[in-house]
């Protein structure tokens, strides 16, 4: 593993700024620092109060709630879609566990999920990750059309885009390492969506590589929201934008809950057509992104997104 340097290599947007609106100097600058952040090294952070300190403490209590239900109700289906599961302790993985809600800013698809996981109903469950959701997709919209002005995408694809978004919101648990056990959390590499934004319970352990190969610690703030560019954005940037590979390593004598929000898309994935020209021929072929999706999770290829649908 290459050496670990603090976070503030990774650029901040300040999501607070009253000023962060379409066509003002502020919103120019945050365009700039985006494009550039995720061409470099596929992330930066985004600094927001929006979750109070009230919601973002209820959310890691509830997750801990969730993670404590039986095995059994855990592994319940709760989607046809790929990747939207449970996940449980796995060998080579042991400290890891996860699971994920399926379009968690709908009111009615949480109150589903809520009432298979517990049958006699959990209201303050359900409004709560209902909530955090929305403001978490909020965020990523606002992410996204400041990553379409960057490029200079037209606003008409950038509402088509938005449209047909897909979200799936997932929490991960790693336990505190056995003396027997090593301190791997997750193990390296690059997500399946657009962007994951991943929110943390200010435990450290998440490390992200950069382009010169050194991985660096991120920041664990409540305030500190962690976008991360994954293969879809790769191919609609027509590889103009790097994929974040990351990892997970525990060091702390705590438990660490994290929270992402993948954002997928519902139609199909394709290079956005102002990014192709001359000095940038076309590298990815349109196709289904619950279609890579089942791909990614079946094989073992280097470069999946590549193997799946580059020319």
């Amino acid at each position: 593993m290459g050496s670990q340097t603090v976070s503030h290599q990774i650029p901040i947007i300040d999501f607070t700024d009253e000023n962060l609106q379409p066509g003002t100097e502020t919103w120019i600058s945050a365009c700039q620092v985006v494009r550039s952040a995720l061409e470099d090294n596929g992330c930066f952070y985004a600094m927001s109060n929006t979750v109070s300190m009230e919601l973002y403490n209820s959310i890691f209590a509830l997750m801990d709630e969730l993670f404590d239900l039986p095995l059994e109700t855990k592994k319940q289906k709760t989607s046809d879609k790929p990747f939207h599961g449970y996940y449980e302790p796995h060998p080579i993985v042991p400290l890891y566990e996860s699971i994920g809600i399926d379009d968690p800013s709908n009111k009615e698809a949480v109150q589903k999920f809520t009432n298979t996981m517990w049958p006699s109903g959990y209201d303050h469950f359900c409004e709560k990750l209902n909530l955090y959701a929305k403001l978490l997709v909020e965020m990523d919209q606002t992410a996204k059309r400041i990553l379409f002005d960057a490029y200079g995408v037209d606003k008409t694809h950038c509402d088509s885009f938005l449209e047909s978004a897909n979200y799936m919101l997932r929490s991960f648990k790693y336990k505190v390492p056995q003396k027997t056990q090593n301190n791997l959390g997750l193990h390296a590499h690059t997500d399946r969506s657009y962007f994951t934004i991943l929110h943390q319970n200010n435990v450290a352990g998440l490390q992200i590589k950069l382009m010169n190969g050194e991985w660096i610690d991120t920041d664990p703030s409540p305030c500190m929201f962690l976008f991360l560019a994954a293969d879809a954005i790769k191919v609609w940037s027509n590889d103009r934008i790097k994929a974040c590979e990351h990892q997970v390593i525990i060091r702390e004598e705590k438990e660490r809950c994290s929270m992402g929000l993948f954002s997928f898309n519902g139609k199909m994935v394709e290079t956005q057509e102002e990014l192709v020209d001359e000095d940038h021929p076309m590298q990815y072929k349109p196709f289904d992104h619950y279609d890579y999706i089942r791909f990614h999770m079946s094989s073992k290829a280097e470069g999946r997104i590549k193997a799946f649908c580059g020319i």
